[in-house]
């Protein structure tokens, strides 16, 4: 039994050295990590401090904050936009294909008689405005459409096409184009 009572003190003498220690070790310890961070960041990287508030974002994190936000603003603004019209043949075969291609040489780049064409022949509503679709955004419409109302290397007031969409194949004249380059 006296052993058992021995074994017990030192328990309880190296546990109460062992917090004591840690204790002490962690004060230190926790002096020294403030005092590391106040030192270690450079300025760019520090807490931001406005009106004697101390912010836990830094300035270069504002600053990315602010380029991304005017990024979204002048993409959501300032998006590329077209206007235009554009003749809808709602079938995707070769016949469909090579039937626009023909309309295409007999249009030329004449807007009047593509008018004419899309009154006579296209299946879109906008038939009955000689195919017009009015102005839209880079990203409202089929992605086919797009790309080809949008490509920088085709000319306004010219027909463009056979576009191939899921409605079918369409020719496109712009009358006008906006490109913005984000």
């Amino acid at each position: 039994m006296p052993h058992l009572r021995v074994l017990f003190y030192h328990a309880l003498i190296l546990l109460w050295t062992s917090t004591s220690l840690a204790q002490k070790g962690a004060e230190e310890e926790e002096f020294d990590i403030r005092n590391a961070r106040a030192t270690s960041k450079p300025w760019y990287a520090n807490d931001t401090h406005i009106f004697g508030y101390t912010i836990p974002i830094s300035p270069v994190t504002v600053i990315i904050t602010i380029v991304a936000l005017w990024n979204i603003y002048r993409a959501m603004t300032k998006a590329s936009r077209a206007t235009g019209s554009h003749i809808l043949l709602d079938d995707s075969s070769d016949a469909t294909k090579k039937k626009l291609e023909d309309a295409k040489k007999e249009i030329g780049n004449d807007p009047n008689k593509f008018a004419k064409y899309a009154r006579e022949h296209s299946a879109c509503p906008s038939k009955e405005h000689g195919g017009f679709l009015g102005t839209w955004k880079l990203g409202d419409m089929d992605p086919n459409f797009d790309k080809a109302a949008f490509d920088p290397l085709q000319d306004v007031n010219t027909t463009i096409g056979p576009v191939k969409t899921h409605f079918g194949y369409h020719l496109i004249f712009l009358t006008e184009r906006t490109l913005v380059d984000i």
